[in-house]
Formats: C-alpha cells, sequence, structure tokens
C-alpha cells in the first residue's frame, strides 16, 4: 500500500511544462476517482478505483502521467496511455525515471515525460537498475516448479540501456563503474553528466564515508555509487541522486519510493542538498505518507558516531 500511494504521487515531469492548468483528483461515492481541472473542468470522468478514498480527494496531481488505479496510466489531456506491467507485489512502479508496461502479452518500458522508450517487445523485463535492464525472448514462467514464485527460465537472453538500444556486453572494463556480470562480462556505464552535474555528485562522494557510517552496507564488496536519476522539473524542483550498492554481481539500487536516507535531493541551483525520509501522517479518516527533507550536513552531524576515547 506503501508504494501504491507514492506512485499515484510521482511527481516527475517534463521541465517548463506549463502549470496554468492544474489538475486534482476527485472522489465520489468513495468508490469513483476522477480527475478534474482548477476550474472544475472534467478531464477523466469518475470511473471505479481502488485508490478512491479521502486521502487523494483534492489531491492536485503533480507529474506528466499519472495512475488512475492499478492497471491504467493517463496523460494530463485524459488520455490513456498504457497499463503497468503487474508483478507478483502489485503493479510496476517508477524507478530512475522508467516503467515497465504491458501490451499484447509483451513488455516494454515508458519514462515519466509519457514517452514509450522500448515497445513492447520482450516476453519479460527487469526493472531499470543503474541505467539498463536485463530481457529474454522465449522464456517463461515455470510454474510447476514453484507455483508461488516460479523461476523464469528458457529463452534468449540480453540487456538494454534507458535509453531503449540494446547493450553488447564487452570482455573487459572501460570504466571503472562498468558492471561485471556473472559471465564475467561487462556492461557500459550508462550515465553521462555535465560539470554542474559532476559537482553535485562530487558534495556526495566527500562524505561517503560518513553516509556510510550512518546507513552502514549490505553487502560484503563495501562499494557505494551515487548518480543522478532525475533533474529539475516544473513541478519537482530538485535533483534526484539515489544509492547503488555493488553486491556479487548484482547491484542493489535504493527504492525511491521506500528507502529511507538513501535518497537525495538538490536545488536546481545546486546549492541546497538534502537526504530524504518519508513519514507516515494520521488523519482522522485516513493516514498518508509524506516527503519529508532533511540537510544533508545537519542529518550526517546528527547521527555521526562519536569516536570512542
Amino acid at each position: 500500500m506503501r508504494k501504491l500511494l507514492l506512485a499515484i504521487f510521482s511527481v516527475s515531469s517534463i521541465l517548463g511544462f506549463s502549470q496554468t492548468e492544474k489538475l486534482y483528483y476527485y472522489v465520489q461515492n468513495d468508490s469513483l476517482l476522477g480527475v478534474k481541472n482548477q476550474k472544475g473542468k472534467i478531464i477523466i470522468p469518475a470511473q471505479y478505483s481502488m485508490n478512491a478514498d479521502k486521502s487523494i480527494n483534492g489531491q492536485e496531481i503533480k507529474s506528466m502521467i499519472f495512475m488512475m488505479d492499478f492497471f491504467k496510466y493517463y496523460d494530463r489531456n485524459g488520455n490513456f496511455l498504457f497499463s503497468p506491467y503487474p508483478t507478483g507485489e502489485g503493479s510496476d512502479y517508477f524507478q530512475e525515471g522508467f516503467i515497465r508496461y504491458s501490451e499484447n502479452k509483451k513488455v516494454g518500458l515508458y519514462n515519466d515525460f509519457g514517452e514509450k522508450i522500448i515497445p513492447a517487445k520482450y516476453d519479460w523485463m527487469s526493472p531499470i537498475n543503474f541505467g539498463f535492464s536485463q530481457f529474454c525472448n522465449g522464456c517463461y514462467f515455470d510454474r510447476s516448479k514453484d507455483e508461488e514464485h516460479p523461476p523464469l527460465v528458457g529463452g534468449t537472453w540480453g540487456f538494454v540501456g534507458k535509453s531503449g538500444i540494446e547493450i553488447q556486453p564487452t570482455n573487459k572494463r572501460n570504466h571503472p563503474k562498468d558492471f561485471e556480470t556473472e559471465k564475467h562480462q561487462f556492461i557500459p556505464y550508462q550515465f553521462e553528466y555535465n560539470e554542474k552535474e559532476k559537482e553535485i555528485l562530487a558534495f556526495f562522494e566527500k562524505r561517503k564515508e560518513q553516509i556510510n557510517q550512518i546507513n552502514g552496507f549490505e553487502c560484503t564488496e563495501k562499494t557505494i555509487y551515487f548518480e543522478i536519476v532525475g533533474k529539475p522539473t516544473a513541478f519537482d524542483p530538485f535533483y534526484k541522486i539515489k544509492t547503488f550498492e555493488l553486491c556479487d554481481y548484482y547491484i542493489k539500487a535504493s527504492d525511491e519510493n521506500y528507502d529511507d536516507f538513501k535518497n537525495f535531493k538538490v536545488s536546481a541551483d545546486g546549492k541546497n542538498f538534502y537526504v530524504l525520509y518519508m513519514e507516515l501522517i494520521n488523519h482522522k479518516d485516513y493516514s498518508k505518507y509524506l516527503e519529508r527533507k532533511i540537510p544533508v550536513d545537519k542529518w550526517i552531524k546528527q547521527n555521526s558516531k562519536k569516536p570512542k576515547k
């Protein structure tokens, strides 16, 4: 439920998008959810939705695309775009600005601008992680081996980048952050930055040891990367920085909608740095999670371990 509540309020959008028309959710009869603009014009007529509750009635929609229920995403003109890929824990949600979608039993990729990055052409693909995804065709979930958690077997496998271009692994490392697979091949590093963005990441690199002391490690390699996974927009004027931990032939990424103190935001001018956490706010009839920000240096000072005497 926590991921669902956060997903419908995803704040990714196109920089400079006109906000002259504001959109709001409205709830009718406790089970119908619709969208109207600030003048009261109906953009999407009220329809049955499991998300229809008091917590989102009147909530402004601060995103280019948005979810009406578990399996419907729309644009700001009220046009249906896609159905998110179903997972064992519900529908897929945005990570690094991308979400998987399903069409005709195939899987593809949309970004949070509402642009189709990869047509639905794969039998399966993983969520974007560290800028790329693994895919397969001809594979299937073998439920004869495990009905609840069936293994994915067979097929032809490959990798595709967040640009939608399939990746050819190399036999040697060409960048310090190239990712090594179990077959000891390397996926080229997928991120590129301008000078301002490099300065933003340098702020976190200088504090990496202190941040690691607070958050600790989950893998024996004890290697942490910070990457920019979102840029300032009209709806959310911050850079988004995400934590990645290198593990044994896989990368464990912080969950942008769930992991406290492992995701960060930086103001558009690159001068204010924040660590994020989610706070559950209880109202009389409902509860909801709100994003909270703490200045990074203040957070480090509050949580730094005092040296032993």
